[in-house]
């Protein structure tokens, strides 16, 4: 069984980088197609928690205990990533201008909530690349094992892992909602009415019209592999050191 749910896990987390780059780059997808991807990467990414629910379980509870100094790192740093993930989606979904707009239900345009979602997009980018290097070895030595043929039908346990875990599914589902709307009161605030005065000004003041060409398709895909990169560079970095350090030491 926790054969199999390794093998469904490295096949979500496939899933759900591809899909996490194809909505980080909305200038190349267009905006139709960076909104639907962004509601279908929820579903792996409430699986992807889901199947790493006994880590997030075990580390929850022995948190405050004396624990390695790395797993205590991964534990806030994933709390972190999954805040900064549930911002994108929020402010994401105020600024739909396609996915929302086709079922009837319409946001006027806000400044305040397009930086808040460019800010958070990005900062998710530089915690994406900090996540894939910490957990790097994992991830060679799962996809060396990935046998794509004789592997589908792994995904059928999909359902199985669902239905075993659906009171945490419920939970993780619950937990994301409350958190949304306490991001979305953050409209209602002072801070917020002062972002959007001080928005509109910058607005008047930017030059209209954007020259098309195909720079405009590659750019966003360039600018997220350094943003993404250049952290998981420095983890990777910092981590060696760190293991050199500690075998000199030793």
């Amino acid at each position: 069984m926790k054969k199999k749910t390794s093998k469904v896990r490295i096949y979500v987390d496939i899933f759900f980088f591809s899909l996490m780059i194809l909505v980080l780059i909305p200038q190349t997808t267009g905006i139709p197609i960076h909104e639907w991807a962004s509601f279908m990467i929820l579903l792996p990414f409430f699986l992807h928690l889901v199947i790493n629910w006994n880590w997030i379980a075990s580390n929850s509870a022995a948190f405050l205990k004396r624990q390695a100094n790395k797993t205590r790192f991964d534990y806030v740093f994933n709390w972190l990533m999954y805040f900064l993930m549930i911002i994108v989606t929020v402010s994401g979904i105020v600024i739909s201008e396609s996915a929302l707009p086709f079922f009837g239900i319409h946001f006027e345009p806000d400044g305040f909530w397009s930086k808040i979602h460019d800010i958070s997009a990005t900062l998710f980018m530089a915690f994406l690349g900090i996540h894939i290097a910490l957990h790097w070895k994992w991830i060679v030595t799962a996809i060396r094992k990935l046998k794509f043929k004789s592997d589908l039908h792994h995904l059928i346990e999909i359902k199985s892992i669902m239905l075993r875990y659906s009171r945490q599914l419920l939970l993780i589902i619950f937990v994301s909602t409350i958190l949304s709307f306490i991001i979305w009161f953050l409209d209602y605030s002072q801070w917020a009415d002062g972002f959007r005065i001080s928005s509109d000004v910058h607005n008047d003041e930017k030059p209209n019209g954007i020259r098309k060409s195909w720079m405009k398709y590659i750019l966003p895909l360039l600018k997220v592999t350094i943003i993404t990169i250049i952290p998981a560079l420095i983890t990777g970095g910092i981590m060696r050191l760190k293991k050199r350090i500690r075998s000199t030491s030793a």
